[in-house]
């Protein structure tokens, strides 16, 4: 009987584990804010869940917390507090809202959390110029180092090295994506995305800068539009755009000191 009860245990377990998520395509890309700043913005993030933005400004040396149409709070900024930055060279969000920000001088990743309280600090070993990170599957992050111009993962339990590559794909990159599958370096000067697996063979390039959605729908932002590489949908853009971050279903999209944020709409797919 106990034999029987166990058999039946695993069977139910297997059967929960095997459901996957239905597949779903995106049908359209809707602007619903846009959100002004007093300076130039590099970078940002939307965390989708507490409505609030994350902005990078590298000529403050800080990053800003923006919620329902107002500052909240400001990471960082030149000094020698923990706090403070050296060189703030880029920053990257968990799906919990924590934050991931790269000092490059420093060499040193400092990790926030949702309301800017630091939370812990990973130096990064035998790397010489790190500028661009990206979050993984939450136990890895990539570093962009463009002295060797090559991306080395690290595993954040333990800030240890676990490998590199890129060496031979990549000449520059101004933005790093990945997610559980993939990783994307954009290069903003021959507007080409470089598409390696998660475990760092090189797959291909693409024209446009290439981002993956919560169901690994590719999305391109171009000049004249962002596109969905596997649906029909688009939408037309303006001259200046900057660099796009995604995050579940939101995108923003950087115009000099501006950030646009668009809402994916999907249908599922039968």
């Amino acid at each position: 009987m106990r034999k029987l009860s166990f058999l039946l245990l695993l069977i139910l377990l297997g059967c929960s584990a095997s459901k996957k998520t239905p597949p779903m395509e995106i049908s359209t890309f809707t602007l619903f804010d846009t959100i002004s700043f007093s300076e130039t913005i590099e970078k940002a993030h939307y965390h989708p869940s507490s409505k609030t933005l994350y902005a990078m400004q590298t000529g403050s040396q800080q990053l800003v917390l923006w919620r329902n149409g107002k500052q909240l709070n400001t990471i960082g900024g030149i000094g020698t507090q923990p706090t403070n930055f050296s060189s703030l060279a880029d920053f990257t969000m968990a799906p919990d809202g924590s934050l991931y920000v790269l000092d490059s001088v420093a060499k040193e990743i400092k990790k926030f959390s949702s309301d800017g309280k630091l939370l812990g600090t990973m130096e990064l070993q035998y790397v010489q110029q790190p500028n661009k990170l990206a979050l993984g599957n939450q136990q890895n992050i990539f570093v962009y180092d463009s002295a060797g111009s090559e991306i080395v993962a690290y595993d954040l339990l333990d800030g240890n090295e676990l490998y590199r590559f890129g060496k031979f794909e990549l000449a520059k990159v101004d933005i790093l994506f990945a997610n559980k599958d993939y990783v994307v370096a954009f290069d903003k000067t021959s507007a080409e995305s470089s598409l390696f697996s998660n475990l760092g063979q090189f797959i291909s390039k693409d024209g446009g800068q290439l981002v993956y959605d919560m169901y690994n729908n590719a999305i391109s932002l171009k000049t004249e539009a962002l596109i969905s590489k596997m649906s029909a949908a688009w939408l037309p853009m303006t001259s200046g755009i900057g660099l796009m971050t995604i995050n579940q279903d939101t995108i923003a999209i950087v115009v000099g000191n501006q950030v646009r944020l668009l809402k994916i709409d999907y249908d599922q797919v039968f």
